[in-house]
């Protein structure tokens, strides 16, 4: 019964140490997602790019009504000695 253990124990440690060993490889370096990426920076396809129209003042904004709910009464209870 403790082989079994022990066995289990060093599977679990070699595919521990292995995975571990990948994560410390570093990153990978993928061109083509960094070409697309500097594509894109160049073009200044993103939210206020240059595919953008400019930005434009707005007039005065209307306030909106607000609805406030009925205020319930509050009954203050007199002490009655």
């Amino acid at each position: 019964m403790i082989r079994v253990f022990f066995a289990i124990l060093a599977i679990n440690m070699a595919l521990v140490l292995t995975s571990h060993a990948q994560e410390l490889s570093g990153p990978r370096y993928d061109e083509a997602k960094e070409a697309e990426i500097a594509v894109k920076a160049k073009k200044r396809l993103y939210p206020g790019g240059r595919d953008e129209e400019e930005l434009k003042v707005q007039s005065q904004l209307t306030t909106p009504v607000r609805k406030l709910a009925p205020q319930a009464e509050v009954k203050e209870e007199s002490s009655e000695e």
